[in-house]
C-alpha cells in the first residue's frame, strides 16, 4: 500500500479494508512484515491521521 494512515485515501483503506496487509509506505517511512502488520496498530494510525512513524514497533512480530 502507498499513502500512509495519515492520508484520506490510506486511512480509508485501513478502516475499510479486511486484507492482511504486509507493507506500507508514506513519507515518513515503510513498514514492512510477511506475517502481516499489526491490524490494530494501523487502525490507531488511520483513526488518529498519524504517519508510519508513529506505529509502535512492539507490535510488530519478532521474526
Amino acid at each position: 500500500m502507498t499513502g500512509g494512515p495519515d492520508g484520506d485515501l490510506g486511512s480509508n483503506e485501513i478502516l475499510i479494508s479486511k486484507d492482511k496487509t504486509i507493507a506500507i509506505c508514506d513519507g515518513s517511512g515503510v513498514l514492512y512484515d510477511p506475517e502481516g502488520l499489526d491490524r490494530g496498530e494501523l487502525t490507531r494510525l488511520a483513526r488518529e491521521r498519524k504517519p508510519v512513524s508513529y506505529f509502535i514497533l512492539i507490535t510488530a512480530n519478532p521474526s
